[in-house]
């Protein structure tokens, strides 16, 4: 059998030493003995959430910021100008159509605009003929009403036609805002109804994170509390009221302070968390060494390392939030198990 690397069984002799000489104080390694045990270090840093878990999740838009663009008139489609993906700034074309309703609207809208005119007319007249004693007031009410009807007309007819976008028979839908293109319903070529959706918007600013969660997860949660996707933050807006009866689950919905580097449909790993007590500390998972006493750390201090008890406040994924270190404490990211059995905890 060949000899031990000489660092090893540095080290090993190290971790062989009685345990009341080890519990007497820190215990110092060369930077040797580090390697050799398999040690890394790593920094505890201030935390303001615990985290509960790391849930399985699918970035999805906002329910409540998607438009759908809708054809006011049935007509043919004629041309796309978008695609989806694309992004689009307000007032965008989206999609151009041709429809005789709204030929017939344009044509409607020249015959009332005449009506109103001479409703218009009319009602000038009566009015002067009813302030000069010629005629009863009553006379002049009705032109007025008459005028009133007529503008209403004309009014709704215009309305129809600017959202459109056209009075010649061919009108192009625009985009409401900014955003990005979710789903284009037209083909060129083809025909679209009365309302009909043709184009599908999303706001490219912001984004959703959608998972499931446990009964008894989501008992600790509430609409406010933090979650992370990678490095990319977000809050809770929605906890579903109902348990899904094949999953045992109910739905979380979380909006995303950024949607840099994130795509609809894209699955990720979310972590839900906690309001964390003051002077809690986040720590690689790693570090954390338990059994029946409770949670320890192995922390770097000038003497060497030394054991210290924490208390878990929550952790989740690579992740652990605990109290009992202070800022800036290094700690043993890796090799804690046999620092413990040097030190004989």
């Amino acid at each position: 059998m060949p000899p031990a690397h000489p660092l090893i069984a540095t080290a090993l002799a190290t971790c062989l030493l009685s345990t009341s000489a080890l519990a007497a104080g820190p215990m110092a390694l060369s930077a040797a003995q580090e390697k050799a045990m398999g040690i890394v270090l790593a920094t505890a840093k201030p935390a303001s959430g615990a985290p509960l878990a790391a849930l399985p999740g699918a970035i999805t838009p906002p329910l409540n910021d998607r438009r759908v663009v809708a054809a006011p008139f049935a007509g043919t489609v004629t041309r796309i100008h978008v695609l989806e993906g694309q992004s689009v700034r307000a007032g965008a074309p989206l999609v151009t159509l041709f429809s005789r309703e709204a030929l017939a609207v344009s044509s409607e809208l020249v015959q009332s605009q005449a009506e109103l005119r001479v409703a218009e007319a009319a009602a000038r007249r009566l009015q002067q003929l009813a302030s000069e004693g010629v005629i009863s007031g009553a006379r002049a009410e009705e032109a007025q009403a008459r005028l009133a009807q007529a503008r209403a007309m004309v009014n709704e007819r215009r309305r129809l036609l600017s959202g459109a976008g056209g009075t010649s028979g061919e009108y192009v839908l625009r985009a409401p805002i900014a955003g990005r293109v979710a789903a284009v319903t037209a083909q060129p070529g083809g025909g679209l109804e009365a309302m009909a959706p043709a184009v599908t918007l999303d706001r490219a600013d912001r984004l959703w994170v959608e998972a499931r969660v446990s009964p008894e997860i989501a008992r600790k949660l509430k609409v406010g509390y933090r979650v992370q996707v990678g490095d990319i933050a977000g809050r809770i807006v929605a906890l579903g009221a109902s348990i899904d009866p094949k999953t045992r689950s109910l739905p979380l919905r979380a909006e995303l302070d950024t949607a840099v580097g994130l795509a609809p449909g894209q699955t990720v790993t979310v972590t839900v968390l906690s309001p964390a007590p003051t002077g809690a500390q986040a720590i690689p998972r790693s570090a954390l060494a338990q059994d029946s006493a409770g949670a320890r750390v192995f922390v770097k201090t000038a003497a060497g390392y030394e054991a210290r008890s924490v208390t878990v406040v929550g952790a989740a994924g690579a992740e652990a939030v605990v109290t009992g270190l202070s800022p800036g404490a290094r700690v043993a990211a890796s090799g804690a198990a046999q620092l413990k059995s040097a030190l004989g905890h």
